[in-house]
């Protein structure tokens, strides 16, 4: 429910010491100072600053700040804007999450340069933009199934992971103490068997006449391999081989192997009903930012809203 965690909370920095405070900013009758840009923004500031530009990292804190007062203006208006008690349970959700009790999440609080009033004030902004969020942007926002089916095309032509290979095979298995003539004659009997394949027979039907493993009774399947499953050799065939051909002979130590990419590529993708919900969040969590963007620049044309800072 709490979408500020305790280590982003913890990375508000205080505001700049020498400060002169002034307004920043009125918007509708109420006043932004100089001091509340600093204090959260300093850091952000400090780093523009370094590259001479100061005022323009001022006045982009300051649009966040305008954005803020106008959405606490709303929700107030609605009735919904945070009370102590929200923030109290969202501290103690915080407390639980991060396995701490409240004094030492105050003291941490503390130690990063943060007063606690301004953790309490930074977290009922929070609160303030999550309401915000689902009582005003989110109604505003509108799913349909056909959004929902392009969303998972989207990410059907995105997906990205490791290649699975479904593999068919057959094995001769090499005499004990076997000599370099017997193992030529393994290897020129599995290499026919990959011949007869290629040259159009079945492979399952060459397995079941070829194979002295375990794999010709089952129409010489061997099973769904990601790459790095199998032994070295086995793997850069299963790889490297077309689909639907036969590899050349493999020596292992526990025999001859043809092996036979039946099929290769990502595993198959969950149903789209499967994963509606999640679809339905991705297009929700797309879209927010362009509502909030629209709905603040729809605030901004009615507000009465004065700038002070002027650019440099």
């Amino acid at each position: 429910m709490f979408g500020l965690a305790l280590s982003l909370l913890l990375a508000i920095t205080p505001a700049r010491a020498g400060v002169v405070d002034r307004v920043a900013a009125v918007v509708n009758d109420k006043v932004v100072t100089l001091s509340e840009v600093y204090e959260l923004g300093s850091t952000f500031i400090e780093q523009q600053a370094e590259k001479g530009q100061r005022r323009a990292g001022e006045l982009e804190v300051l649009d966040t700040l305008i954005q803020r007062r106008l959405i606490t203006q709303e929700v107030e208006r609605l009735g919904m804007d945070p009370t102590e008690s929200d923030v109290d349970r969202a501290i103690d959700e915080i407390a639980r999450r991060n396995t701490l009790d409240r004094d030492t999440l105050r003291t941490e609080v503390e130690r990063s340069g943060m007063t606690w009033t301004q953790y309490r004030a930074e977290l009922r902004e929070s609160l303030r933009e999550q309401q915000f969020t689902s009582y005003i942007v989110q109604t505003r926002i509108a799913v349909d199934e056909d959004q929902l089916r392009d969303a998972y095309r989207r990410m059907l032509s995105e997906r990205t992971g490791e290649e699975v290979v479904q593999l068919l095979a057959f094995v001769r298995m090499l005499p004990a103490g076997a000599d370099e003539a017997a193992v030529a004659s393994v290897l020129a009997e599995a290499s026919a068997g990959a011949a007869r394949v290629n040259g159009g027979e079945p492979f399952a039907l060459v397995a079941r006449e070829l194979d002295q493993a375990s794999f010709g009774a089952q129409d010489g399947q061997m099973g769904s391999y990601t790459k790095g499953e199998l032994s070295e050799a086995l793997d850069q065939a299963a790889f490297s081989t077309p689909v639907g051909t036969a590899s050349a002979p493999i020596l292992t130590e526990r025999g001859v192997f043809v092996l036979y990419p039946a099929e290769r590529g990502l595993p198959p993708p969950p149903p789209f009903e499967e994963l509606r919900d999640e679809l339905q969040n991705r297009v929700y969590a797309a879209r927010i930012d362009d509502e909030i963007e629209q709905w603040t620049q729809s605030a901004r044309r009615q507000a009465s809203i004065e700038i002070k800072l002027q650019a440099q």
